[in-house]
């Protein structure tokens, strides 16, 4: 008895590991702009309803809704022009509770097909796909 409780306990914390992270594989297979925290996609940009931003200057991409009541922005100190590169990003979003903020996150790029590029932290609690705008 006391084995199967162990064996229980081992695959519950094992299925659990990545319930709050994002799932790579299908985050890199995915091209729409978006923002996810803890495996929860927080922003997602619609073309109807939002709209999209890019400054060079700063690094920075925006997504917004048309209302600008929800938004997240991602702020880099560099723009990838490859993959497994890393940069390091200020991101601000809406919840319903408030604004959110990350400050000096380290950011991968997983992937980068003509404007969009794929960021993710190494623990992938943070993602976004973002697209350059020129």
């Amino acid at each position: 008895m006391k084995r199967l409780a162990s064996m229980f306990l081992l695959v519950l914390l094992c299925g659990c590991s990545g319930k709050n992270t994002t799932q790579l594989a299908p985050f890199v297979q995915d091209d729409t702009v978006r923002l996810e925290i803890d495996g929860q996609k927080v922003f997602v940009y619609d073309e109807v309803n939002c709209q999209l931003s890019f400054n060079v200057e700063h690094g920075e991409f925006r997504a917004h809704t048309d209302t600008m009541l929800d938004y997240f922005v991602v702020s880099l100190d560099e723009i990838p022009r490859r993959a497994a590169s890393s940069v390091t990003a200020d991101i601000i979003w809406t919840t319903k509770f408030g604004v959110k903020t990350k400050q000096n996150v380290t950011l991968d790029t997983k992937r980068i097909v003509g404007d969009v590029i794929w960021l993710c932290d190494d623990s992938q609690h943070i993602a976004a796909v973002v697209r350059v705008l020129e």
